[in-house]
């Protein structure tokens, strides 16, 4: 039995659902990343599961990183720095999972949420679903290895747009821009995600397990680079100062004053 705090676990025979659970809009904090980097760590061992479905209790994915928890005159640089640290070791030890990773999305995937689903191998989501990037809004940037992950998907002009104007993205404007694999009505998620994942499991599971090593390989390249040093650049960024201005005016419901 698994005591997560943050997360449900479920394995019925090969397939592993993961679900978010912090009410009410499943906000990440340093609690939830290290219990999904738990999670991905023990299924390095689980031959027995060959399907990973992350998904969320209730009606949102999430509404991305709790701010609230951040105590913005006492968030030092260090203290920025090691948690990119743990975000970048969340994002890749999901990335990396021999296991075929399916998020199935509902309402909003904001932030932290839109980063995780990208980790994934595919993304699945509801007509009434939609991706949103507000770092910029609290003096931040894309961080967790993000914006090249986007840069990947989408090409680098769609990429900026995306993270600097913090417009929200429409599932059906993510399914054109390759963002998601399917937009399926809403109370039908969880049934397209297992019919998904039953139809990739009929078919060989060394062929499958390949291919996934050999597209993530051929897509990854340069990528090493530019995470290895992203602990640094956001340590740098919170010295500039704006992220505090940017979560109070966020927690107040103001404008920020940069």
């Amino acid at each position: 039995m698994n005591n997560y705090k943050t997360l449900i676990f479920e394995q019925t025979d090969e397939v592993v659902t993961v679900a978010l659970n912090r009410p009410r809009l499943n906000l990440f904090n340093s609690q939830m990343i290290e219990e999904l980097i738990q999670v991905w760590h023990s299924l390095r061992n689980n031959r027995s599961a060959r399907f990973v479905i992350l998904t969320a209790a209730g009606d949102d994915f999430t509404a991305g990183f709790d701010l609230g928890g951040i105590q913005v005159s006492e968030f030092t640089p260090e203290d920025a720095r090691i948690q990119q640290l743990a975000g970048h070791e969340m994002m890749r030890s999901l990335e990396s999972l021999e296991q075929i990773t399916v998020a199935a999305l509902r309402g909003a995937v904001v932030g932290a949420g839109m980063a995780i689903a990208q980790a994934c191998d595919f993304r699945i989501m509801t007509e009434n679903s939609y991706f949103s990037v507000p770092e910029t809004m609290i003096g931040l940037y894309y961080s967790w290895g993000c914006t090249p992950r986007l840069v990947r998907m989408v090409g680098a002009s769609k990429a900026m747009e995306i993270i600097l104007t913090c417009d929200p993205v429409p599932a059906g404007e993510a399914y054109r821009l390759n963002l998601t694999n399917k937009v399926v009505p809403n109370e039908a998620l969880m049934e397209e995600t297992r019919e998904f994942v039953a139809k990739i499991a009929s078919k060989s599971p060394a062929s499958v397990r390949i291919t996934k090593k050999i597209a993530l390989g051929a897509s990854m390249v340069g990528f090493g680079n530019m995470l290895s040093i992203e602990p640094e650049l956001v340590s740098g960024v919170i010295h500039e100062g704006d992220i505090r201005e940017g979560i109070k005016a966020f927690l107040e419901k103001r404008p920020p004053e940069f």
